[in-house]
């Protein structure tokens, strides 16, 4: 949540900030009780702000702690949503969900459904799912001519967003 939060206020906030962020998404309320917000202060200052940093996710300066531009890559894998809002495996479970419906319906008899071959919806269902899963990998690399799997170039291209 602290890389999450780093990320939309693309600003540097200080550790208190952070943890007030964090401590009232996880109590449920804001302001977060006092002894909530200090349990993740700690943690933070103790555990998970000097991994992030290890790992280039975030960068401690004068102004104070923020999301360098490697973080956008995790902060969409945490949030795994699609174009519709959904989860992925939501827009996943759908298509086979739908397909498989279909392909019942056309085996019982369903009017209107019935005069097809039981293999014209398990197809629509199959390409409806290659088609989904080729956006999913569309969507996991920047838009530009070069190379995501080249040294830098992720990180040259993706800048946090106003929010």
């Amino acid at each position: 949540m602290a890389l999450e939060y780093l990320w939309d206020v693309a600003a540097p906030r200080t550790t208190g900030e952070i943890a007030d962020a964090v401590a009232a998404v996880e109590a449920g309320t804001d302001p977060a009780p006092r002894g909530v917000r200090e349990s993740v202060a700690t943690s933070l200052r103790q555990t998970h702000l000097p991994t992030l940093e290890t790992h280039g996710l975030v960068t401690t300066g004068d102004a104070g702690i923020s999301a360098t531009p490697a973080a956008k890559r995790v902060v969409r894998r945490i949030r795994d949503t699609g174009p519709l809002g959904l989860r992925w495996s939501e827009q996943y479970r759908l298509v086979g969900l739908v397909g498989l419906c279909s392909v019942v319906a056309v085996l019982a008899g369903v009017p209107f459904l019935a005069a097809l071959d039981p293999l014209v919806p398990a197809v629509l269902s199959l390409v409806a799912y290659a088609a989904l899963s080729g956006y999913h990998t569309w969507t996991l690399y920047p838009r530009s001519t070069r190379s995501p799997r080249r040294r830098g170039a992720l990180d040259d291209e993706w800048r946090p967003t106003q929010g």
